[in-house]
C-alpha cells in the first residue's frame, strides 16, 4: 500500500501521522508530536521527515481557522453542476478574503426544496503558498490542504453506525483551541473553533459553556443524542463530566487510533493527547474513499463536466457542414450577379461625382455669400415691427433709436431709448417685442426727479438673430421665384399678339432730332442712376 503523511501545526506544536493507505483501509506506521517552543515549523517538519525516512512522500495537510475563512451559505435550489460557480460568485460578496485569486471550496450540509445549505471556506493565495513552501522545504509534496475540523469529523462519520444517529457533537481539544462539529444523520451541519484557557483547571468549565453556545448557534433546541470527545478517558475525565452536565446526554471519549490499524510497535509509543491527532488520522482515512466529506483547497469542487454524446456531436458537426456547402453553392451562384450590380453602382457613382463636386462647391460659395448677407438687416421692417408693438403715445415716447449690424456673426441690434409713464409699460413693451427670432434685454427703469409724466427712463436692446435674417431673405427669394413662375405660366396661356412690330431703326439712318432726343434720354437715365447711388449711400450712413 502507498504511504502518505498527514500533518498540521499551530503556534504550540507540530503534529504528524504517517501510514499506509489503500481505499478506506489505513495502517498507521509513524506518529510524531514536536513542540515548537525553540524551533520553527519548517525546521521541525524537515527534521521529523528526515528522521522517519519520509522524504519524497505525498503529504495531506490539515489547517485551522487561522488560515481559512469559514461561512454558512444558503443558495436557491440548483443542480449540483452549477453549485461551484454560484458558491464562487457568492463568496466574493460574503468573504473578506475571497478575491479573484482566492481558492473557495464548500461542503453541502442540507438540501431541501427551498434551497441548498452549505459550509463554504476561502483561503488567500499567500497562505496557501505558505503551506506548499513549508512542505517543499521539507522534501515532501502537499497533495491535499483540508480544514482540520472536517477532517476529524470525517473519521467518525465514515463509520457505518454514524448515518443512523441523530444530532451528535464531535469535539477535538487542541493545545489552545477547541474545534466543535455538529452532525446530523451522518452529515456535518455546523463547525465552530473557539479559543480555550491555558489553565487546565478552568478548561472543562469553559468547554462546557462553549458547547451550550454551539448548540444554540446551530439551532438544536433539544438534547443531542451524544457528545464525542476525541482522546483517552484517562486524560479527559474532568472534561467528560463537565460536558455531560452541560449537554445532559452521554459523552463518549474515543481514541482515533482505535478506528484504524496501528503498527504493533507504535501502540506503546503513542502520546497521551491522542485526540489532537484525530484530524490527521481522519485525513488518511478519507483521502481516497471519502474525499467528498472534506473541504480541500488544493482540489476544490468544480463544475461537473458532462460526458459528450459522440453521435450527437458528429450530427451537430455534419449538419452545419452540409448546410454550409449548400449555402456556399447558392452564394457562389449569386456572386456574379452581385459583382455586376456593384460594378454598375460604381460606374453610376463615378458619373455622378462631378455633379456632386460641383454642387458641393456651389453650396460652399452660397454659404460664404449667406454669411455676408446675414448682416444685412432690413431696418425699415424692424422699425415697422417696433412701431406696431409700441404702446400708445400717452404711455411711452421714444427718445432715440440706434441700429448696429454684426458683420462677423450676422444679425444686428436695435437699441431703443424711451420714457414711460409707469414701469409696467416697460414689461408690456418687452413682451410684445420678444419672439423666437428676437431677444429683448433691458437695463431696468431709471426714475427721474422731474414731475414729467414720462419720468421713467428705459433702455431696451433688441437682438435680431442671423438665422432670422437668413430665413426672411430666403422667404423673399422663394416668393419672387413663385411669382415669376406664375407670370410665365400666365404668359404662355395668353393668345399671341397679331400686331406687327415696327422694324428697328438703324442709328446711322436716324435723323439728327431723334439722335438728340436719344442723347437727352440717356443723360436723364445716368442722372437717375447717380441719384439712386446717392440714396443708397445715405441709407448706409443712417444704418451705421
Amino acid at each position: 500500500m502507498p504511504k502518505k503523511i498527514a500533518l498540521d501545526w499551530d503556534e504550540v506544536e507540530l503534529r504528524m501521522v504517517a501510514g499506509q493507505v489503500s481505499g478506506g483501509r489505513v495502517k498507521v506506521t509513524d506518529v510524531a508530536v514536536i513542540p515548537l517552543k525553540d524551533t520553527s515549523a519548517v525546521e521541525a517538519l524537515r527534521s521529523a521527515v528526515s528522521s522517519h525516512g519520509l522524504v519524497g512522500m505525498e503529504a495531506l495537510v490539515a489547517i485551522g481557522r487561522g488560515y481559512a475563512e469559514l461561512r454558512e451559505l444558503q443558495l436557491p435550489p440548483v443542480p449540483d453542476e452549477e453549485l461551484p460557480d454560484m458558491v464562487r460568485f457568492q463568496a466574493i460578496r460574503s468573504f473578506a478574503s475571497a478575491g479573484d485569486s482566492a481558492t473557495v471550496d464548500f461542503l453541502v450540509t442540507h438540501r431541501k426544496d427551498t434551497g441548498v445549505e452549505m459550509i463554504a471556506a476561502a483561503i488567500g493565495p499567500a497562505k496557501l503558498n505558505e503551506v506548499r513552501k513549508t512542505c517543499e522545504a521539507s522534501g515532501i509534496t502537499a497533495s491535499r490542504v483540508s480544514l482540520r475540523p472536517l477532517a476529524a469529523s470525517a473519521l467518525y462519520l465514515i463509520q457505518p453506525k454514524a448515518s443512523a444517529e441523530g444530532n451528535i457533537v464531535l469535539i477535538d481539544l487542541l493545545a489552545g483551541d477547541a474545534e466543535i462539529v455538529v452532525a446530523r444523520q451522518g452529515r456535518v451541519i455546523f463547525v465552530r473553533t473557539v479559543r480555550m484557557p491555558t489553565d487546565p483547571a478552568t478548561r472543562p468549565r469553559a468547554l462546557a459553556g462553549e458547547l451550550r453556545r454551539s448548540l444554540v448557534a446551530c439551532g438544536i433546541s433539544g438534547t443531542p443524542e451524544k457528545v464525542v470527545l476525541w482522546g483517552r478517558a484517562s486524560v479527559h475525565a474532568d472534561d467528560q463530566v463537565m460536558l455531560a452536565e452541560a449537554s445532559k446526554c452521554p459523552v463518549e471519549v474515543i481514541d482515533p487510533f482505535e478506528l484504524v490499524d496501528v503498527d504493533a510497535k507504535l501502540k506503546s509509543e503513542l502520546p497521551d493527547h491522542v485526540g489532537r491527532l484525530a484530524p490527521l488520522v481522519g485525513l488518511l482515512a478519507a483521502d481516497e474513499a471519502h474525499s467528498d466529506r472534506l473541504i480541500d483547497f488544493l482540489n476544490p469542487r468544480k463544475r461537473i463536466e458532462v460526458e459528450p454524446n459522440r453521435l450527437r456531436s458528429a450530427a451537430m458537426v455534419a449538419v452545419p457542414a452540409v448546410l454550409a456547402i449548400v449555402g456556399g453553392y447558392f452564394l457562389y451562384r449569386n456572386l456574379g450577379k452581385m459583382d455586376a450590380e456593384i460594378a454598375e453602382l460604381k460606374t453610376a457613382n463615378a458619373a455622378m461625382k462631378p455633379a456632386v463636386d460641383a454642387a458641393t462647391d456651389s453650396i460652399n460659395r452660397t454659404e460664404i455669400v449667406d454669411k455676408f448677407l446675414d448682416g444685412d438687416v432690413n431696418w425699415l421692417e424692424e422699425m415697422r415691427r417696433l412701431a406696431v408693438a409700441m404702446p400708445p403715445a400717452d404711455k411711452m415716447i421714444v427718445r432715440g433709436l440706434t441700429g448696429t449690424t454684426e458683420p462677423r456673426r450676422g444679425g444686428g441690434k436695435l437699441v431703443v431709448t424711451a420714457a414711460v409713464t409707469e414701469p409696467i409699460v416697460m414689461d408690456e413693451f418687452e413682451q410684445s417685442l420678444r419672439d423666437s427670432t428676437h431677444s429683448v434685454v433691458g437695463d431696468g427703469v431709471n426714475e427721474s426727479k422731474s414731475k414729467d409724466a414720462y419720468r421713467y427712463g428705459i433702455n431696451e436692446t433688441i437682438t435680431i438673430e442671423a438665422e432670422a435674417v437668413r430665413n426672411v431673405r430666403y422667404q423673399k427669394i422663394l416668393e419672387t421665384m413663385m411669382a415669376e413662375t406664375s407670370a410665365r405660366a400666365e404668359g404662355a396661356a395668353a393668345p399671341p399678339n397679331e400686331e406687327a412690330k415696327e422694324p428697328p431703326v438703324d442709328s446711322a439712318l436716324a435723323s439728327p432730332s431723334e439722335t438728340e432726343a436719344k442723347s437727352e434720354t440717356e443723360a436723364e437715365s445716368e442722372k437717375e442712376v447717380e441719384t439712386e447711388s446717392d440714396a443708397d449711400a445715405a441709407k448706409s450712413e443712417v444704418q451705421a
